[in-house]
């Protein structure tokens, strides 16, 4: 009895791999269209900036403040080689260089969102004018 369910099985399952898949071709390429300027808002796009901006930076941010704290702590202990660059590292430490490096991405992206709301901010009246 068992032999014969699991050669059913077996013959289900191996048939249904064997019939032919076909897909047809659409009746016309499919091309994705471009965005229109006016299809997302402003905010939309400025968050989105500040968004690629605070997570692109947070790579080297994080390289950053991980050499500041390693040797800020090797400094601060009259450079013992015990705490040369990285050898004392626990749970809180990584948390604090985790951080750090987090607030300094964002802190970079807000900057440049407040740079381009500026130029923005002063390049319309300029092109109202003309």
């Amino acid at each position: 009895m068992k032999r014969g369910v699991l050669l059913l099985m077996l013959l289900i399952f191996s048939g249904v791999s064997l019939l032919p898949a076909q897909q047809l071709p659409p009746p016309e390429p499919l091309m994705p269209e471009e965005y229109d300027p006016e299809e997302f808002p402003l905010w939309a796009h400025d968050l989105r900036r500040y968004e690629v901006v605070a997570i692109g930076t947070y790579p080297i941010t994080f390289f950053a403040t991980s050499l500041i704290y390693d040797f800020s702590v090797y400094a601060a202990n009259d450079f013992n080689p015990a705490y040369s660059m990285g050898s004392q590292r626990d749970g809180r430490d990584i948390a604090i260089i985790v951080g750090s490096a987090a607030c300094v991405s964002l802190l970079i992206a807000t900057v440049d969102l407040i740079i381009n709301t500026s130029r923005r901010n002063n390049q319309e009246p300029a092109e109202d004018e003309q």
